[in-house]
């Protein structure tokens, strides 16, 4: 597993997708926090520009997880190289594991020098941007990046080739980012009142990118963004079992996943 882990990373280093993207995400999150800086704003809750490094996160991140992971993986799968590493005495788990670690790895490396030129910024400038935001902000940043490269995984596994595989993980990443809250919105417009909490709660865990942008925005003691009708659901989310379920959500999220693209492995790549 190693060893498929440590090939792995060496060609998404050489990969300009992943090159491309990590200038687009520093050169983003050194503005934000350079913006940022100019405005004074500390780490004392919701604003501006913690809005806009949070958009940035939940825009990208998955949006390059999901075309790295399933376009390596489906690219592999086309070519016959899973069915190559088949013919050797390694078990599907060390391949699909080997293979997210690496992915991980590489995405985790474009993550942390977006991170660091922020923190560079700061440093160099000065001023009353927080480091423990910027710390925050890159902790959950990996945590939604487990939860994608996982998605991708299982993408790439179920699509036959690279341009299925693309197909598929833009319309995941259009749904989750950007329909999904108003599918919820308009949804939640014919419900009775009773029913409305319980919904949005549910539809919180339904997907990954509004899980990291609640939790996000309660972390940074924003709860009043949420307005008064949802006040007992931002008690409950920033309580103790709030956080025990968001916890579980996210493991969820990332292993269930891999799971599915183990035993598709063991099944159906052979067959293919």
């Amino acid at each position: 597993m190693r060893h498929i882990a440590r090939q792995q990373m060496t060609l998404m280093m050489r990969s300009h997708w992943l090159a491309g993207f990590g200038l687009l995400f520093s050169s983003l999150a050194v503005m934000v926090a350079f913006l940022g800086n100019t405005g004074g704003t500390g780490f004392d809750g919701f604003n501006r520009m913690t809005a806009s490094l949070l958009n940035i996160n939940l825009l990208l991140i998955p949006l390059l997880s999901l075309l790295i992971g399933s376009l390596f993986l489906s690219g592999e799968k086309e070519d016959r190289g899973l069915m190559l590493l088949l013919t050797y005495p390694i078990s599907p788990w060390a391949i699909i594991l080997g293979k997210y670690a690496g992915l991980f790895i590489a995405v985790w490396s474009v993550l942390t020098f977006g991170y660091g030129s922020a923190l560079l910024v700061i440093f160099f400038v000065g001023g009353g941007v927080s480091v423990s935001l910027l710390i925050l902000f890159y902790l959950y940043s990996i945590l939604l990046a487990a939860i994608f490269l996982s998605l991708a995984m299982m993408i790439g596994i179920i699509a036959k080739t690279r341009f299925q595989a693309l197909g598929i993980s833009l319309i995941v990443w259009a749904f989750l980012v950007l329909f999904y809250e108003f599918i919820i919105m308009g949804l939640s417009m014919f419900l009775m009142k009773q029913w409305l909490l319980p919904m949005l709660t549910v539809s919180i865990f339904l997907n990954p990118v509004e899980l990291i942008r609640v939790q996000s925005i309660l972390s940074l003691d924003g709860a009043s963004v949420f307005g008064p009708r949802l006040y007992d659901l931002t008690i409950w989310a920033d309580g103790l079992a709030g956080k025990m379920m968001f916890v579980l959500a996210v493991l969820l999220w990332t292993v269930l996943p891999v799971l599915f693209t183990v035993y598709r492995m063991k099944r159906g790549v052979s067959d293919e």
